[in-house]
């Protein structure tokens, strides 16, 4: 078991960690990456959507890899204390994006000058309250994993043309989208 304090620390880098550890197999890399990215966990050499067990020869497809490279990654994952802990953990999620404005919900995307600035999903949402509106979601990309990450305001209603110039007025907003 890795003691707390370095797993805390670890924590920090994970991305230069994961990076360090499969640097050197770029097919790993993608195949962890993936993971990361849709929430895969593993439990007991078993790929995991939170509790739908997923096949080493789906993941391998998604990746454009050979199962074998699958396989050798989640050794990888259940070898390394620090992976290993992360990745029984990981959970998949409702992401209502895409079909928001199907549910009849609004969608208001943002992109930031600094995404990694703090204080820009609480100011926006300042002002969505102010327009009596309440926030059913927020998805936000990770500043180390997308060039251009966006920040992603699910709402219960669709939000009115209004509240455009207020949120355009807001420190570090670069772009918004209304849907």
């Amino acid at each position: 078991m890795v003691p707390e304090i370095i797993y805390l620390q670890m924590s920090f880098n994970i991305k230069n960690y994961i990076k360090e550890n499969f640097g050197g197999s770029p097919s790993k890399l993608i195949v962890i990456r993936k993971m990361l990215l849709y929430g895969i966990s593993v439990k007991g050499k078993k790929l995991y959507c939170n509790d739908v067990e997923i096949p080493y020869k789906s993941l391998a497809i998604a990746c454009n890899v050979d199962q074998r490279v699958v396989k050798s990654a989640v050794i990888s994952i259940t070898s390394d204390p620090v992976l290993d802990r992360i990745f029984r953990k990981m959970e998949s999620t409702m992401n209502l994006k895409e079909v928001a404005t199907q549910m009849g919900l609004g969608v208001l995307v943002i992109t930031a000058y600094d995404p990694n600035e703090p204080g820009i999903i609480a100011s926006v949402s300042k002002v969505i309250s102010d327009f009596g509106m309440n926030i059913r979601q927020i998805i936000v990309d990770d500043p180390e994993s997308f060039e251009e990450p966006k920040l992603y305001i699910i709402t219960e209603n669709p939000l009115p043309g209004t509240i455009l110039p207020k949120i355009k007025e807001l420190k570090n907003v670069k772009s918004i989208t209304l849907f």
